[in-house]
């Protein structure tokens, strides 16, 4: 089996896909970015990707929002993965000989109130793995924990993220929807036909009439018009007939409604 994910080793989505399945199981394909894991999925019937979808203090990752909705993948699991931080630097050097920091965006911004605290500068690179680079006298990269230790490098300083609670969900997903039987949390992608009043209400109030537990509601422009959208929500229940039942009544409403995930959380 091929996993994909968004490489080098040592991010995020490389220690996410190790608790899903080891280097053992599977052939690990990193990629550059996760455009390229999608694609990657897409073209390869035998393969998953583990991709990020939403962050606890960042919210939805779009990119794969709308890969969902664009793109022929379907959601087969879930993960969560405790984010921390660490800063890397020179063998010896201490978080005061540090001035200038490297990483991606997402990561500067769940540090920012320890960049802050230590009037660091800083700059932008593609990978958090790739801050490593950059390392120099009085250059540090923030990076994953536990990952600047495959490179040689150990932490100056960790668990430097601005909140303890730092979690990012991430996905398991293929390009085929034969989902395993049992399943416990579905994804719905939800597009209304009309724009009309009551559109989110409408969704919620289908779903409450059941009383199945929504554990996850984003939504995304349609990229049609502006001020349309379409809806994806988690349900806590399985592919079930009370699902079936909402799925109905939603259609007679006006929306067209996709199954886009059936799986169990890991």
């Amino acid at each position: 089996m091929q996993l994909y994910y968004l490489g080098p080793k040592g991010t995020f989505s490389y220690l996410a896909a190790k608790t899903f399945i080891s280097e053992e199981k599977a052939t690990y394909s990193p990629k550059s970015n996760l455009y390229e894991v999608v694609k990657a999925v897409n073209g390869n019937d035998d393969s998953i990707g583990i991709v990020p979808i939403e962050n606890s203090i960042e919210g939805t990752i779009n990119i794969i929002a709308d890969a969902l909705a664009l793109q022929e993948i379907y959601v087969h699991g879930e993960i969560h993965l405790a984010i921390n931080f660490a800063l890397y630097g020179k063998e010896g050097a201490t978080v005061e000989d540090i001035k200038k920091v490297y990483s991606i965006a997402p990561a500067i911004s769940q540090t920012s109130l320890y960049i802050y605290r230590h009037q660091f500068s800083y700059d932008y690179v593609d990978s958090t793995i790739q801050g490593l680079d950059k390392i120099s006298d009085t250059e540090g990269a923030i990076a994953p924990l536990g990952s600047g230790e495959a490179y040689g490098y150990t932490p100056i300083d960790s668990n430097i993220q601005d909140y303890p609670h730092n979690v990012t969900r991430f996905l398991v997903v293929k390009n085929h929807d034969r989902y395993n039987t049992g399943a416990k949390n579905t994804i719905l992608l939800i597009t209304p036909k009309f724009d009309k009043a009551g559109l989110l209400a409408s969704i919620l109030n289908t779903f409450a009439l059941f009383n199945i537990n929504l554990s996850w509601i984003e939504s995304r422009p349609l990229k049609t018009k502006l001020g349309m959208y379409r809806f994806y929500v988690q349900a806590d229940i399985g592919l079930c007939n009370e699902l079936n039942k909402v799925m109905s009544i939603l259609e007679t409403l006006d929306f067209k409604v996709k199954v886009i995930g059936a799986f169990n959380r890991h």
